[in-house]
């Protein structure tokens, strides 16, 4: 288990990075929150209230503090990980619905009121975004974002920077390939084998 810190840092501070702050002054794990980007322009006065914005390299430099990656980028977010290694931190707001029997990797965010169910696997710096639904046993991938109100039934496996956009739907048992990027609102009823832009119903490959 990761040990405690006094401090969060947020890496990113656009409106993805505002969510996770609010989620994480509601988780009461840490005493200060703070936070900061590549930017220097978008790293000055305040993320939310109570949430200063500090320089990159002065918050980066904060001794002991937790980070977390507020980026929704894939491959951004991946990037920033690595640099921070064993100090990523998971935000967990505390009107989300946790499994104890789940499985959630260093650097994931689940938002209020989404679904993490029994048996289901987040691998590192997973979104969990605001209704979405995590059935059980389901497997995501590292760096992939399951957006707002969407639904994995259980058992599915996505891959590796997924996104499964807002509303969609991915039916029990299926697998996306890495890459994959669902559109909103779209219903996955057989294996997308293949990396590349989903749509509709059912999804078909528009790209």
């Amino acid at each position: 288990m990761q040990a405690q810190a006094a401090t969060l840092v947020i890496v990113g501070a656009g409106g993805h990075g505002r969510v996770v702050a609010d989620a994480a002054l509601a988780q009461q794990r840490w005493a200060r929150v703070v936070a900061t980007d590549r930017n220097p322009a978008r790293s000055v006065g305040q993320l939310l209230p109570g949430v200063p914005l500090l320089p990159f390299d002065e918050a980066a430099a904060l001794t002991g503090a937790h980070v977390h990656i507020a980026i929704g980028a894939a491959d951004a977010r991946e990037r920033e990980a690595r640099l921070f290694g064993d100090r990523l931190a998971t935000v967990i707001h505390p009107r989300a619905s946790v499994s104890a029997a789940s499985t959630i990797e260093a650097g994931c965010f689940v938002a209020a009121q989404s679904v993490v169910a029994p048996g289901a696997r987040l691998g590192m710096g997973v979104i969990v975004n605001h209704g979405a639904v995590v059935d059980h046993d389901v497997e995501v991938g590292a760096f992939s974002h399951v957006a707002p109100l969407s639904a994995l039934g259980g058992g599915v496996v996505v891959g590796r920077g997924v996104l499964v956009g807002a509303g969609a739907a991915v039916l029990p048992l299926r697998r996306l390939a890495d890459g994959v990027v669902l559109g909103a609102g779209a219903v996955v009823r057989v294996d997308l084998v293949e990396p590349g832009i989903y749509a509709g119903v059912p999804a078909q490959r528009v790209r």
